[in-house]
Order: C-alpha cells, then structure tokens, then sequence
C-alpha cells in the first residue's frame, strides 16, 4: 500500500499578476506551460529510472483564483519491477522526482530550482564530492550542497528547457508577475519564483558532446567544390553511399586548386586522409568531416583494358 501512495502526487500551480485578477489566463501563455510540466517531470523521470517507470501528467478540471492543479501520476511496467528485484535498483518514485525537482517541500539538500536560482545564470567552476551522494558545488568562493543526481538533473538541456516553460517564459508575459507550486489541498508554498528572477532560469545553449574521433584513409567522389575560403565540399562513398559535407584542410592542395594546377570534372575521386567526429547535439547525433590531407587525386572516366603489358623503359 505504501508504494500505492507514491505513484501519485496532486500539487497546485500557480500564477499571479494583474493580467490574472479576472481569474483569467491566455491560452497562449497557459498551454505551452502545461506541456512543459509534463515534459519536465518526464524527462526527470527518465534520467533517474530509465525505462523502468513511466509518468503521466494530467490536468484537473478545476481552475480556481487564476491558477490550476496538476496531477502527476507515474506507474510502474511489470518488467520494471522484476529489473528492481534482479539488479537492486530502487525505482524513484514520483514524490521523490518531485522533491529533486524542487516541487515539493524536503529535509535535506537543495533541488533543482533552488539550485539553478543559485546559479543566477552563472557557471560553476568547480564540483567537490563530499560522500553518500551529497557534493559542493562552487562559483568562484560561492557554494552550495546539493545531491549528485540533482546535478544529473540540472546538466539535462532538455529538462532546463522544460523548467523554462514553465516558469521563464510565463513570466515574460504582460501581467504575470509569479509562478508558485503549493500543494492541491493549500498549505505552504514550496517554490516561489518572482519576475525579476524569471532570466535565472532561461535555459543556457547546449552543450555538444563529442562521441568519437577517428581517422582513416578512404577514396571518394567529389559532387561540389567550394572556391571561396570556409566553405565546405561536398563528398559520397559512391552510389548510394553516404553523402556529407566537409572541411578541407590540406593548404597545399587548395593552393594547387587555385592555380588551377587541379582541375575537377563531375564525379572525380580523390583519395584522402579523413577525421570523423560524431557529437550528440539537442537536434540528435551528428558527423563532421574534415579532409587532413588530400593523397591522390584522379578521373573518374573509366579506362579501357588492353590486355597487353607494356615493357618498361629501358
């Protein structure tokens, strides 16, 4: 019974501002921010149990003194629940998601609003692990202690752009003045966030994060060539192969090209020393090429075969 009661959590979110006094709010400002509370605890749920729970968020009918309730509700698939037997790993419940989060009132360390209001849009400079799961973060002589998957949480860019549905992009709206969250059956407020704070919790740009580097030789055809400088060519492995655009780097060979010491016809092969970096980027993952060095270049015309050996020169 008692897991029962975590996997639903009732709490009460709230905006204030003149633009609400008829208990009344745009549409425009009300449903993006709807979705981004489900994309929110979502995405947090994802990060700390994987596939082996999932959340539900849904909307009660009942709109009171310009704010809405949001039931949050998360049930557990059977084949999660044997993964937690066999591997030992507890599944978060939606209460404590809820807590990380900064949602719902808790004891210990800071969450993640309260951590990211901390920040003030600035970077931490230095992470210092203090045990049990607890670390110090630093800006210059600032700290502050949270827990490390509260830090999981707050590296996340889809869930910093989830948080900034919620509270930044509101805020930006004529005559909203406060996000609040509180539970459904009154009480405390738990989190408060005034406009003059909304630009705290802008998400920051992505962050790339290089996969892989290799580099091999390979032969390829060259579909377009870039004359101006910074300008990228275009190659493919053959028919059907695959086709991307690349940096070339080689400076000799791009000199000879300008003297027109190299000249290309359609489907010409070069024979090249490439690098490959394939990066995760918030559009998915991604391949850039670079041409380190161009080792032969050649016509793609076919050549008939004689059949005969020529003798060497003497």
């Amino acid at each position: 019974m008692e897991e029962a009661k975590d996997s639903m959590l009732r709490l009460h979110l709230v905006y204030d501002g003149p633009a609400l006094e008829e208990h009344r709010m745009d549409v425009r400002a009300l449903a993006p921010a709807l979705l981004a509370v489900g994309d929110l605890v979502e995405r947090a749920n994802e990060i700390l149990n994987g596939d082996q729970a999932k959340v539900s968020v849904n909307v009660h009918a009942s709109f009171k003194t310009g704010s809405f309730g949001v039931d949050l509700e998360t049930m557990q698939s059977l084949w999660g629940r044997i993964q937690d037997l066999v591997n030992q790993q507890p599944v978060t419940s939606i209460s404590v998601i809820c807590g990380l989060l900064g949602l719902t009132a808790r004891d210990a360390v800071k969450g993640v609003i309260s951590v990211v209001r901390w920040m003030r849009g600035r970077k931490i400079t230095r992470v210092e692990p203090l045990g049990d799961g607890v670390v110090r973060l630093f800006i210059n002589d600032e700290h502050l202690d949270t827990e490390e998957r509260i830090i999981q949480l707050v590296r996340d860019y889809k869930l910093r752009k989830a948080l900034e549905g919620i509270i930044s992009e509101p805020l930006e709206k004529e005559g909203i003045d406060s996000v609040s969250v509180l539970p459904r059956k009154g009480g405390q407020v738990v989190m408060h966030v005034a406009r003059d704070e909304a630009p705290y919790f802008k998400a920051p740009p992505a962050e790339d994060e290089i996969l892989e580097e290799d580099t091999f030789v390979a032969n390829l055809q060259v579909v377009t060539v870039a004359f101006q400088d910074g300008n990228k060519w275009r190659f493919t492995e053959g028919g059907g192969g695959n086709a991307f655009f690349a940096d070339v780097l080689d400076d000799i060979f791009l000199k000879r090209v300008q003297l027109n010491q190299e000249q290309f016809a359609k489907d010409d092969i070069i024979r090249a020393r490439v690098c490959r970096r394939q990066r995760i980027t918030p559009q998915g993952l991604r391949a850039d090429y670079e041409i380190l060095e161009v080792i032969d270049h050649r016509s793609a015309a076919p050549k008939v075969q004689f059949g005969i050996e020529f003798d060497p020169p003497q």
